[in-house]
């Protein structure tokens, strides 16, 4: 179900099983007034697999449940996100031991099994919250108008290259409110606005979704072939964005993460050695105000200061950023990954 429902970016390189489709999307495009409307890198289809009968009546089922819950007052909504958090905990046991073994290995060995078990729920409730949220944003905060809804903190490299147009990397996690946050990246400067996407399995699903993105100015990229239209993005003055917090199944590299051998996602360190592009570190955390975010990009890792750094040191660069972006907010993120899995 969460799958389905979010369709979250995922790093570049990763499972063999994804599909590149060159084709244009089978539905018009329609950017938002007042963005970037040429396309540096081809717009392609990031579609799911399974199409027919059965996945067109899953895509209308789910795609109602998830409206009707998203329109709910909060007052409403609240109660019946945590009445699916409890659920998904009790049914998903391999999640939740994934969960307990990331937590201690993050916040420490010597958290109670209350805390514990209190931060499991707690990841739980906020992946279900940030699917519903992102079914009604364009409600909330259209897009033009998002910046309303936002307090932007930019360290000075990363304004210096919101600014002048630099094509760049944005390296983040699953922390806060990743739909979100990537929504409004084309409206702080970094425009044309790309990510590197995994689609839901149900094709109609992942249609909606791209459809709903490109609405909000985010540019798809497949999850396979992605490395091949990122020289282009960057050339272009873009910026590719790329989830590098969970654990890579293809070509991985090792490095530790929050102090433990993990597999890694090798995209942000060969292309910053490739391309020579920079490397922005961003989070959107959502705040106490509902419909209320906080957009921070607190690092900027450049070239040069990597210059001679293998793949492997780059990388474990990049996982100190993440885990300071995490650590930041840590009941805003998504511990439900099995991080350290080696298979």
């Amino acid at each position: 179900m969460a799958e389905a429902a979010i369709d979250r970016p995922s790093p570049a390189e990763d499972e063999d099983d994804d599909r590149e489709v060159a084709v244009p999307p089978p539905f018009p495009c329609v950017l938002p007034a007042g963005l970037r409307s040429d396309w540096p890198a081809p717009r392609r289809a990031v579609l799911g697999p399974r199409g027919g009968f059965v996945a067109g009546v899953e895509s209308v089922l789910a795609r109602g449940v998830l409206g009707v819950l998203a329109r709910l007052p909060l007052v409403l909504r609240d109660p019946a996100v945590a009445a699916m958090a409890r659920a998904a905990k009790a049914l998903d046991r391999r999640r939740n031991r994934a969960a307990r073994t990331f937590l201690l290995q993050a916040l420490g060995p010597s958290m109670s099994e209350r805390e514990l078990e209190r931060r499991v729920l707690q990841a739980w409730v906020h992946l279900f919250t940030v699917t519903l949220d992102s079914e009604v944003l364009d409600r909330r905060a259209p897009a033009g108008r998002i910046l309303e809804h936002f307090e932007v903190e930019l360290c000075p490299d990363a304004a210096r290259i919101a600014t002048s147009g630099t094509g760049s990397i944005l390296a983040t996690a699953h922390v806060g409110d990743w739909e979100t946050g990537s929504a409004v990246m084309p409206w702080i400067g970094f425009d044309p606005f790309y990510v590197v996407s995994k689609p839901p399995k149900n094709r109609p699903l992942s249609v909606h979704a791209q459809r709903i993105r490109e609405r909000r100015g985010v540019r798809l990229l497949p999850r396979r072939g992605a490395m091949k239209d990122a020289p282009a993005v960057v050339r272009g003055g873009g910026m590719l964005g790329l989830i590098l917090d969970q654990r890579a199944r293809r070509r991985p590299v090792h490095a530790p993460f929050f102090g433990r051998r993990a597999r890694c996602d090798r995209s942000a360190a060969v292309l910053l050695k490739r391309l020579r592009a920079p490397i922005v570190f961003a989070a959107c955390y959502k705040t106490s105000t509902p419909w209320r975010w906080r957009l921070v990009a607190p690092a900027v890792l450049w070239p040069a200061d990597l210059a001679g750094r293998s793949v492997e040191e780059i990388t474990a660069v990049v996982n100190r950023e993440l885990e300071k972006l995490i650590l930041a907010a840590p009941e805003q993120y998504f511990w439900l990954h099995d991080r350290y899995r080696e298979e």
